[in-house]
């Protein structure tokens, strides 16, 4: 399908955290799960080469799409994939086209996941943050994207890159987003009351509370509010948000120790000034816990507003990598 990461982030995405630092997997990896998906020939009708994903045709239309159209589709394999408006959920944002003949001549070879990770990452994001008006936050919630001439196009002399917005989770999967990007707000915060996953001792895709996570969202604060004049210091957001998300978390949880007595730490997300100046204003309140050893974050079973378990080990870890393109169930 499209391609980050976690496609790529290239580090990237989230919001800088305090007090822990998680879910390394989300970064540069996405583009590179996400880029197989992509590589369908826009040459013809038919899917092929070395990225082939099914057997279904891939709709012209999916080449000739103009900045700004939204792209939905329900197979793990994106065999249906197809325009839709974007006030529809949908899976990707076209922004734009790369055409990579300048640095490609008619004998360059086909380039290896290395580079394409690389041409996607670097020309996909001037594209989508021209785009979106040079407002594209890179640690916020949407990663760029980009369908790729497959093999057997490249050998044809396609040099095309069609980039695009999407909303991947850690795992690489796909969420669905209604709404233009250019419109949305690209904070990369969760709803209060969100468990996100635990895969070995990183943050994962969001569950239910009942079921093993690494993170619960206590909370969202706009900084804007507490800092209308410009670009906060990460030490001022620190020290304004040590005591707004404890007050969140306190209410959140049913009372000011309760966090504390199940063997949880508050802690929250802090914005860099790329983010600042791209838009985004909102971080999360959370809280986790750590193994005993120091070495990640330890597996949670159950909200803190009710029972919880801390467990000591660290959660197994699924090292099986996601097919690109697959969406994710449910919301984000």
């Amino acid at each position: 399908m499209a391609d980050t990461d976690s496609s790529t982030r290239t580090s990237r995405r989230k919001p800088h955290t305090r007090l822990v630092m998680i879910s390394a997997a989300i970064g540069a990896m996405l583009i590179l799960l996400i880029s197989a998906l992509l590589n369908w020939p826009s040459g013809g009708d038919g899917v092929g080469g070395p990225g082939r994903i099914g057997s279904a045709p891939a709709p012209r239309a999916v080449f000739s799409a103009k900045a700004g159209t939204c792209l939905n589709w329900t197979e793990p394999d994106a065999a249906d994939i197809r325009q839709v408006t974007c006030s529809e959920a949908h899976l990707f944002e076209v922004t734009g086209t790369a055409d990579l003949k300048g640095e490609f001549g008619p004998q360059a070879p086909f380039p290896d996941t290395e580079q394409w990770q690389q041409l996607k990452t670097d020309r996909c994001t001037q594209v989508s943050a021209q785009f979106l008006s040079g407002r594209f936050d890179p640690h916020g919630r949407f990663a760029v994207g980009a369908f790729t001439p497959s093999e057997q196009g490249w050998a044809e002399g396609d040099r095309t890159l069609h980039c695009g917005l999407q909303q991947p989770g850690p795992s690489g999967k796909l969420y669905r987003v209604s709404g233009s990007a250019s419109k949305i707000d690209q904070s990369n915060v969760y709803d209060e009351g969100r468990c996100l996953g635990i895969n070995g001792t990183a943050v994962w895709d969001p569950v239910d509370c009942a079921q093993l996570h690494s993170v619960e969202i206590t909370g969202v604060v706009d900084l804007g509010e507490q800092f209308p004049g410009g670009f906060p210091a990460v030490p001022e957001q620190d020290n304004f948000l040590a005591t707004r998300c404890g007050e969140l978390t306190a209410g959140y949880a049913g009372g000011p120790t309760v966090v504390r007595d199940k063997g949880l730490t508050t802690y929250w997300d802090t914005l860099p000034m790329e983010s600042w100046d791209a838009g985004s204003r909102k971080v999360n309140c959370k809280v986790s816990a750590q193994l005993p050893d120091g070495s990640g974050l330890a597996p949670v079973t159950g909200s803190v507003k009710g029972e919880v378990r801390v467990d000591k080990e660290p959660a197994p870890e699924d090292a099986a990598p996601v097919q690109p393109g697959v969406p994710a169930e449910g919301e984000r």
